[in-house]
């Protein structure tokens, strides 16, 4: 059994029988051909790993083994495993700017591109030019210009169809390397005080349609700290929940349920996860 618990960034343990590390599209394609409804794990942020053994589900991992990543004039093309961190200091060596907003999001671009990653009023795809996919069944490639691709806040056509992401590609701007990394510097430190550096998935649930955000919320009806199990709701922000002692899956859930509940309760506010169960 291959171990999981250091391909999601909650930490939890989890096994699986059949875990796949493509190097190329090739391989995508091989292994797609066997296992066309296998899982396609990145970074693993922004997931809740559900089952302590996957016996029977296979997993396809495009990270650090499927991280080509390639440089034309503004035009920044990647793999999917590339890692939002890779992309943004890549751009940075090459004066490039528009993606270091997102340096310290623990993502890769594939599962950023899938979601709709941002951060701080920017996104993924605002300066995205193509995105390439291979279909889980005929294992046919194609590649979606922007103007195809249907997406909005945190949702994207491609978690509603049976294609994986496997390429994409960015058009930059030009720009002052001093200032582009001063960019970065001071959106790391933003995250470092605003987030909790213990093992956890991000933020738990979308941004709801209210004047406060929820971990304003959770704040406000003193639930920061509150835990179960293993799983806490962090003292630092009350949107994230963290592995604060070898948390289950199950706990992580029931607390994502307490959550739910007493924010409907106070606000009539009925939250939306934002992370994926699987």
């Amino acid at each position: 059994m291959f171990d999981l618990t250091e391909y999601n960034t909650y930490r939890v343990a989890s096994k699986a029988s059949n875990v796949y590390f493509p190097k190329s599209i090739e391989q995508v394609q091989e292994y797609l051909k066997k296992h066309p409804n296998a899982i396609i794990l990145g970074n693993g942020s922004n997931i809740i790993l559900t089952k302590p053994n996957y016996a029977d589900q296979p997993f396809i991992i495009l990270r650090e083994n499927f991280s080509q990543i390639s440089v034309e004039g503004c035009q920044v093309t990647a793999n999917a495993g590339v890692s939002l961190q890779q992309l943004s200091l890549v751009a940075l060596e090459h004066e490039l700017s528009g993606v270091e907003i997102l340096y310290d999001v623990p993502a890769t671009v594939g599962g950023a591109i899938w979601m709709n990653a941002g951060a701080y009023g920017a996104s993924i795809y605002d300066h995205l030019t193509e995105v390439t996919t291979i279909h889980r069944h005929s294992r046919i490639i194609k590649t979606y210009q922007k103007s195809e691709i249907e997406y909005v806040y945190r949702h994207t056509m491609f978690q509603e169809i049976p294609e994986v992401i496997v390429s994409i590609a960015f058009e930059f701007a030009k720009a002052n390397k001093v200032k582009i990394k001063a960019k970065m510097n001071e959106i790391l430190i933003t995250r470092r005080l605003k987030l909790p550096q213990e093992p956890s998935g991000g933020s738990v649930f979308k941004r709801p349609n209210y004047h406060i955000s929820v971990g304003e919320m959770v704040e406000n009806l003193s639930l920061k700290g509150f835990q179960i199990g293993g799983a806490m709701i962090s003292k630092k922000h009350g949107g994230v929940i963290i592995n604060h002692h070898n948390a289950t899956a199950d706990d992580i859930y029931q607390l994502i349920e307490k959550i739910k509940r007493a924010v409907w309760a106070r606000y009539q506010v009925a939250l939306e996860l934002e992370q994926v169960l699987l």
